[in-house]
């Protein structure tokens, strides 16, 4: 009977604990994510992953999967040659769109060109420290 107790209250606790805690769970995903030069639609019609100095756009876009409503979706685009610098950071809203969204986020060229070398997009959905990372480089 006493350890009947001591696990009941054991039990009571980590539900207590666990519903303090704050964690997303979600059936959403990504697929397809491509960069380019230009998008037919909302989307890279082909995969590109080297891009020249004077390209006047670079774009990234993927499909968004059983998103539920105001599912946020984060682009990180950062140069990674040497120490990595973010570039910019975007983020959208599934808003009440469907669940199954088509997603693009650009930059565009500086105007000395872009800087040769590595970069990455890491892409994530809503607060999960996980992300999805596109790579890219520029000749």
């Amino acid at each position: 009977m006493r350890k009947l107790q001591k696990l009941t209250g054991l039990v009571f606790l980590l539900c207590i604990g666990l519903s303090s805690c704050e964690f997303e769970a979600t059936t959403a995903h990504l697929e397809d994510i491509k960069t380019c030069v230009s998008l037919s639609g909302q989307l890279c019609a082909q995969e590109n992953p080297v891009f020249d100095t004077n390209d006047r756009q670079i774009y990234v876009s993927c499909k968004l999967k059983n998103a539920p409503e105001n599912t946020l979706v984060t682009f990180v685009w950062k140069y990674v040659e040497g120490e990595p610098v973010i570039i910019d950071k975007v983020t959208l809203s599934s808003s009440d769109k469907g669940t199954n969204l088509d997603l693009s986020s650009n930059l565009s060229r500086p105007d000395n060109g872009w800087p040769k070398g590595k970069y990455k997009i890491e892409i994530s959905i809503g607060n999960t420290a996980s992300a999805e990372v596109k790579t890219f480089e520029v000749r």
